[in-house]
């Protein structure tokens, strides 16, 4: 394959007397007499004006703009009008006034035999047809050195085979491959060759390399103009060599290569076979990982589809369980509609009712759709269905269900959905109704709703709703709520009044990866979550409050800026942030970045479906310590108020005896007795949530246990 030129650092280079001055340019910069204003500057000539021209890099080329300077700027002899800007090319001058610079492409004042950079490849440094000879050499190498790479399967190993490949290839004493960090720096990551001397590689020269991406040689780096610093005067090598390497379009490490003798120098072909060589060896490294990703992500697609099967094998176990226990359920309901009196008709109608649930769970288990959509039914039709199951089993019980005359009305509500629901409710309760006992109910209407309420003796305890019907009473758009014996129904006149379906909690996602996204779908989906994407800056407006947020490390630029500026957004200050796909060196940065818990790159979906699950246990953790935080308050309010209560009520109550003995005809005075009673009730009730234990509630709220 043939490659592109390297994009060399430009410098503009002068002389100061005998030494030459060079500035790299990595942006825009102002050149002039004002050392301040320009960081190209010449102070003591008189003709150069104080910010005399710019050099800035315009639609990919660096050109040079006069500003308005006195005596002009030219351009190997040509002249720029005021203001005109032109075009730069390699090794071109410019003369500013009396002051002359040189703009070139890669380091100035190297004489390209001992201190050279910026070759090319083999194609083009060929020539002439002399070269012929070196050329087919050389591909000779490359062939059978790549032929080594390939036989590699892991990165690691591909990194040792491509420094010894090359320590062979260019006869080298040491070798180095060197990595650089994400969060800055570099480390050496191999190292082959005169391992005795315990001398390290040169700082200078790979901080160079690093910073203008472009292959370099120097036969004699002690003398060279590009480095400088201890490492050099530390370690007394030969002839150096180090190309850049190139993955996924950024310089991600270099190859280091050196010879212990001074005599021994590398010539110019060497650092175009280095530089050719160790693309190749980039390449092979890139194919190793985009094999290790395609397997990972058949790994991946291969958990997906166990997990699928094994799905639709629960599903087909589960209809024929259904399907089985509907062939018993029709044998017991035949037998019920055989038998005469009360207890066959109450068992004819748990029978249906067992019928329609089995029913009910085959379409929603092999359709998964819903039995029943709500629609429009009349009050008549709604207690028709009801009333009659009711009556049966209170007939049995010697309990009276009286029932007010029905009003007309219509309410919506899923069809028969509905009253299996009501019936799974309410039947509970009329079993715990004492024998010879009256369960009353009446119809209320409001702008909105219709309201059955049902009003139970004393002893009935709270509704405790199976979970079917806890989550289809929501489904329907039922309300009910308890309150002194009493069950209110409240059912919606219209779809606009009906209350909105409980909207599942929301999991936020942060990543580019969308080909993962079905991963992230189908652990949201297993966990009773909607998934909601988001980009890697937090979003400006108001977003629905977040039970999670997780960040694909991999799938963002920055993981740890991202979790960081999460955290510090005030919607998001309190949200379990999960890092997934992050590196193991990475975890101490994101935790203090405010990440709440880390998954490395090779997690599998069961992991992080539990991790979730683990993080809402914390939760619920904490929202439990708020509910006995709460309660504590309560208690000891509850203990304050039954102190100052007792006191005076105290003397109220003996100050009414008093009258009563006094004046024992009056009777408002015995009716005041009462209400005094009645609050030395209360007072008792206070005394008794200060001592009391707390038990749940059904619908998962913390109750106080009062006897």
């Amino acid at each position: 394959m043939r490659e592109t030129p390297e994009v060399r650092v430009p410098f503009l280079s002068w002389f100061e007397g005998d030494v030459l001055r060079r500035h790299a340019l990595t942006g825009e910069c102002q050149v002039g007499r004002d050392p301040v204003a320009c960081p190209v500057a010449m102070p003591q000539d008189p003709s150069v004006s104080r910010i005399h021209a710019q050099v800035r890099r315009k639609d990919g080329a660096w050109c040079v703009r006069d500003l308005d300077s006195h005596n002009g700027v030219l351009v190997d002899g040509m002249v720029l009008a005021k203001g005109g800007e032109a075009a730069l090319a390699d090794g071109q001058e410019l003369r500013l006034g009396d002051w002359v610079l040189a703009f070139t492409e890669g380091f100035p004042g190297l004489d390209g035999v001992n201190f050279l950079e910026g070759v090319g490849d083999l194609f083009t440094e060929a020539h002439s047809p002399g070269d012929s000879r070196l050329f087919m050499q050389a591909l000779e190498l490359l062939h059978r050195s790549t032929e080594s790479l390939l036989e590699e399967g892991s990165a690691n190993a591909m990194f040792r085979r491509i420094l010894s490949e090359a320590l062979e290839l260019l006869r080298a004493d040491r070798g180095f491959v060197v990595m650089t960090d994400p969060g800055g720096g570099w480390r050496s990551l191999h190292r082959i060759g005169d391992l005795e001397d315990r001398q390290g590689l040169s700082h200078s020269v790979v901080d160079y390399v690093l910073e203008h991406q472009t292959a370099i040689l120097s036969n004699a780096p002690l003398i060279d103009p590009r480095f400088g610093g201890a490492s050099l005067m530390e370690l007394h090598r030969g002839a150096v060599m180090c190309a850049p390497m190139e993955l996924e379009h950024s310089v991600q490490g270099v190859l280091y290569l050196d010879r212990s003798r001074e005599g021994s120098p590398f010539s110019r072909f060497d650092l175009v076979l280095l530089r050719t060589f160790v693309r190749q060896g980039a390449l092979g490294l890139r194919h190793i990982q985009l094999a290790q990703r395609a397997m990972g992500q058949a790994d991946t697609q291969g958990e997906f589809l166990r997990l699928k099967a094994r799905y639709q094998r629960t599903l087909t176990r589960t209809a024929e369980l259904m399907g089985t226990m509907g062939s018993s359920l029709r044998w017991i309901q035949s037998y019920a509609e055989s038998g005469y009196g009360d207890r066959a008709a109450i068992l004819r109608h748990q029978a249906e009712r067992l019928q329609y649930l089995v029913d009910s769970g085959l379409q929603e288990t092999l359709l998964e759709v819903p039995l029943e959509m709500p629609v429009s039914t009349s009050l008549g039709a709604l207690q028709a269905a009801l009333e009659p199951a009711w009556r049966d089993l209170l007939k049995i019980r010697d309990i009276t269900l009286d029932l007010e005359q029905m009003p007309k009305g219509t309410v919506w509500a899923a069809g028969s959905l509905a009253p299996q629901a009501l019936l799974g409710l309410v039947e509970p309760l009329l079993m715990q109704v004492p024998e010879g006992a009256a369960v009353t109910g009446e119809w209320l209407e409001q702008p909105a709703t219709w309201t059955l309420r049902l009003q139970f003796p004393s002893g009935v305890p709270i509704p405790t709703p199976d979970p079917w019907t806890f989550h289809t009473l929501q489904e329907t758009g039922i309300v009910w709520r308890w309150s002194d014996q009493a069950l209110s129904l409240v059912f919606a006149k219209q779809v606009d009044h009906a209350p909105e379906a409980a909207e599942h909690p929301l999991m936020g996602l942060v990543t580019e990866e969308f080909e993962l996204m079905w991963l992230f779908e189908s652990v949201a989906a297993a966990g009773d979550l909607t998934l909601l994407p988001l980009e890697e800056e937090p979003p400006h407006t108001p977003v629905p409050p977040l039970s999670y947020l997780v960040v694909d490390a991999k799938g963002t630029a920055d993981c740890v800026a991202c979790a960081e500026a999460y955290r510090r957004n005030p919607l998001f200050a309190t949200v379990p942030i999960l890092v997934v796909r992050a590196p193991d060196e990475l975890y101490p940065q994101l935790l203090a970045a405010g990440a709440t818990d880390c998954l490395p790159d090779s997690f599998r979906w069961e992991t992080l479906h539990h991790r979730l699950q683990v993080l809402k246990g914390h939760e619920e953790l904490q929202r439990k310590a708020r509910a006995v935080e709460r309660l504590d308050s309560l208690r000891q309010m509850a203990g304050t108020l039954k102190h100052e209560i007792n006191n005076p009520l105290a003397v109220i109550s003996m100050q009414v005896e008093l009258l009563i003995r006094k004046y024992p005809e009056e009777a408002k005075l015995v009716k005041v007795m009462e209400m005094v009673e009645r609050i030395r009730v209360l007072v008792q009730v206070l005394q008794k949530m200060r001592e009391s234990t707390t038990e749940e509630y059904p619908g998962g709220d913390s109750i106080i246990k009062l006897g």
